[in-house]
C-alpha cells in the first residue's frame, strides 16, 4: 500500500498528515537544511568526535522523521531539535563513561594534551567539563545565540529564571576559565 502525507506548516509549527509523501520530505529536508548546522554546532561543543557527533545530528533528524512521518504536531521545531540534541549529547555521554578507563578519563581533562586540539576549544571543552551538565548546557545552547525563551523551553528551567541562571553559569565558567589562565571575553 502506497503511503501519501499532507504537510501543514507555519512558523510556528509542523504537522503531517496522510496524503503526499513528496511534501513530506519537502518540509524534512527544508527543516534539515535550516538546521543541521546549527545542530552540528551544538553537538560538537559537547561532542569532541568529529564521526560520533555526525552519529548524533543523524539520530536527531532520524527521530524528526519519524515523529513526522507518525502524523505528529511539533510546535516549534527549532526549540523541539535542540531539547532532541541535547539529550540525544546527554544520554551519549553516559554510554562513553561506562566505557571510559581511568586512563582515557584522566587523557581528556588532562592540561598536557591541549595541544593535540584547538587551544581555544580544547581549553572551552577543559572548563565546561568543570561545570554540572545542565551548567554546561545552558552556556552552549547561549553560546548558539538561542534567545531566553528558547533556551527556558529547552532546558526546562522557568523564563524568569534564566537570565539569573545563565549569568551565575557564565560566572563559574569565566571562573573555570581563569584557573586554566584564560579570560572568558
Amino acid at each position: 500500500m502506497k503511503r501519501f502525507f499532507f504537510v501543514s506548516m507555519s512558523q510556528k509549527s509542523i504537522s503531517l498528515s496522510l496524503i503526499d509523501k513528496k511534501k513530506h520530505l519537502e518540509l524534512f529536508n527544508k527543516i534539515y537544511n535550516d538546521n543541521y548546522r546549527l545542530i552540528f554546532n551544538v553537538v560538537r561543543k559537547m561532542v569532541p568526535d568529529n564521526d560520533d557527533a555526525s552519529d548524533l545530528v543523524q539520530e536527531v533528524f532520524i527521530n524528526l522523521y519519524q515523529k513526522l512521518e507518525k502524523g505528529a504536531t511539533i510546535k516549534y521545531p527549532r526549540s523541539w531539535l535542540y531539547k532532541v540534541t541535547v539529550n540525544k549529547c546527554i544520554d551519549f555521554e553516559k554510554r562513553q563513561q561506562k566505557y571510559l578507563t581511568i586512563e582515557s578519563a584522566s587523557y581528556l581533562k588532562d592540561e598536557d594534551n591541549l595541544l593535540e586540539m584547538n587551544e581555544k576549544q580544547a581549553v572551552l571543552r577543559l572548563a565546561l567539563s568543570k561545570l554540572k551538565k545542565d551548567e554546561s548546557v545552558l552556556a552552549i545552547l547561549y553560546s548558539e545565540g538561542l534567545s531566553y525563551k528558547e533556551i527556558a523551553e529547552i532546558t526546562g528551567i522557568r523564563f524568569s529564571s534564566v537570565g539569573k541562571t545563565l549569568s551565575r553559569t557564565l560566572e563559574k565558567l569565566g571562573d573555570e576559565l581563569k584557573k586554566l589562565h584564560y579570560e572568558l571575553y
